[in-house]
């Protein structure tokens, strides 16, 4: 049988994947194709997505391939010392003796494949295979070590353009999946704001998942919602607007600074994919509260109120929203009706109702 095995950190596995695999399977006529994650990749740094969620992203792209399998060798290695190729190859030898191995990978890899641990030996278990990657030329290594090269459509897909914030290059269900589990947020969000609201907006989405993870409630929604809670901040005057009188003309007379809590909310689901109620609901209620607060929205209204990077210190009220977030809560609406008093500022009408729920009345939850 002839097998193919392609490894890497696949944070996350990427239309460019899949093009060369089935490429690969076809033009060398192979049997099967290993599919091979790393656990500890020695050229790079530590995954964004964990074991379980990059498998996941592989298999809603392979979805329908046959001829495809998870290797779980590398992952499943008892040492936390990083992997290397040599040390794989030798574990299949064991596990395929009588099969033709064919080791894939990029002209990236095999234009520095003689750095590899045991390069020379690697070439002699395993048939190598290269194909083209842009910005890499063929070089001596394809003769050193013996490698098939596959003409291949050279295109930019890659782990890396998906974080520069190039959505085409995976698969639409692989994009849903990685928002929805609060994957790769940071390298979409910055293309909707500025770079001081961009470090606010991570600011928030880790002091929330902080807030959460203290107080029982899920941290990677606390995340999520704080990534979004301002990606209409910044929005076009005229289309914010638009989509104000078109989605929430009930609201268009109220101030125009609360607008972006409804339209945060109708981009993260429009943009973004996401349909978890509790995850909308918190990202509706982080500016002006309402009458029915789940923990989750605390946890993000806080962290929006206590960001550090505001500039002054709010130590105290964050150890307050660790141990009780109902309390840091509570706390947050008597300081804003202070401050807001204080510097003769209009409180939207809705809030004097939240604040005698939560302040005057029993909200015990």
């Amino acid at each position: 049988m002839k097998i193919g095995i392609i490894g890497g950190s696949f944070d996350p596995f990427h239309l460019g994947h899949k093009r060369i695999i089935n490429e690969t399977i076809s033009k060398l006529n192979l049997d099967k194709m290993l599919i091979m994650p790393t656990k500890h990749n020695p050229w790079k740094d530590d995954c964004v997505a964990n074991d379980k969620q990059r498998i996941d992203m592989i298999h809603l792209t392979m979805e329908g391939n046959k001829q495809y399998e998870i290797s779980r060798i590398e992952l499943d290695n008892p040492t936390n010392e990083k992997n290397y190729t040599i040390d794989t190859i030798k574990t299949l030898k064991q596990l395929y003796p009588s099969d033709e191995l064919y080791f894939i990978m990029g002209m990236d890899q095999a234009s520095q494949f003689d750095k590899w641990k045991c390069a020379q030996e690697i070439s002699q278990e395993v048939q190598l295979v290269a194909f083209g990657r842009v910005g890499y030329q063929i070089n001596e290594n394809i003769n050193t070590y013996h490698f098939k090269f596959i003409e291949t459509k050279e295109t930019d897909e890659s782990s890396t353009a998906l974080k520069k914030g190039k959505r085409n290059v995976v698969d639409k269900k692989v994009l849903m999946y990685a928002f929805r589990h609060g994957l790769y947020l940071e390298n979409f969000v910055r293309k909707y704001m500025s770079k001081k609201r961009f470090d606010h907006t991570c600011s928030v989405a880790k002091l929330a998942r902080k807030f959460a993870n203290c107080n029982g409630v899920d941290g990677t929604k606390a995340y999520i919602a704080g990534m979004l809670h301002d990606i209409a901040k910044e929005m076009d005057r005229d289309e914010e607007m638009h989509l104000m009188k078109e989605y929430y003309p009930q609201f268009v007379l109220k101030p125009r600074p609360i607008y972006h809590q409804w339209l945060s909310t109708y981009l993260a689901k429009k943009d973004f994919y996401i349909e978890d109620e509790a995850i909308l609901q918190a990202i509706t209620n982080h500016t002006t509260a309402s009458m029915e607060m789940s923990k989750l929205d605390m946890c993000v209204y806080c962290a929006d109120k206590l960001d550090p990077l505001r500039g002054y210190d709010s130590s105290k009220q964050i150890a307050l929203c660790k141990e009780d977030i109902l309390e840091g809560f509570k706390g947050e609406l008597v300081n804003f009706y202070n401050f807001s008093k204080e510097k003769n500022r209009d409180i939207d009408e809705c809030f004097f109702d939240v604040y005698q729920k939560y302040c005057k009345g029993d909200c015990n939850e």
